[in-house]
């Protein structure tokens, strides 16, 4: 009888981690390239060219003008009578209704909260006012 050879197991292989943050570095690489990001969005306003000359300027009825005032304490007021932000839309639009020529004027206290003009210009996007012109208003 002959010798029987035992067959050896083959050891199972083993995973090495050495590449691991090879891989990791990679997938973080290809995740950073593929992302879109966001880009901020601010206010899109058209604004005018440059004047020629002092004679370029346009001079506007008192009729065809709607102020719009918010004051330093952010109170806001059209026509110096008070209104609230959400009555913009709605006055505006009955405003352009009886005039299209109408021109609204934004003035903004410089103490007056940044985000009560955005709220204004918003409402007044919204109403479909075409010319609107800011203005800082004098403290």
């Amino acid at each position: 009888m002959g010798l029987m050879k035992k067959k050896k197991k083959a050891a199972l292989g083993e995973i090495t981690m050495a590449s691991t943050s090879d891989v990791a570095f990679l997938l973080l690489i290809f995740f950073i390239v593929t992302t879109i990001f966001a880009a901020e969005q601010g206010l899109t306003l058209v604004l005018p060219g440059k004047q020629k000359q002092e004679d370029d300027t346009v001079r506007v009825a008192e009729k065809n003008i709607a102020t719009i005032f918010v004051q330093a304490d952010n109170s806001i007021t059209l026509d110096r009578r008070p209104i609230t932000v959400n009555e913009i839309k709605i006055a505006i639009e009955d405003r352009l209704a009886g005039n299209p020529k109408l021109v609204v004027l934004l003035k903004v206290h410089p103490k007056a909260d940044y985000g009560r003009m955005v709220a204004c210009l918003d409402e007044l996007r919204l109403a479909n006012a075409n010319k609107v012109s800011l203005k800082t208003a004098e403290e």
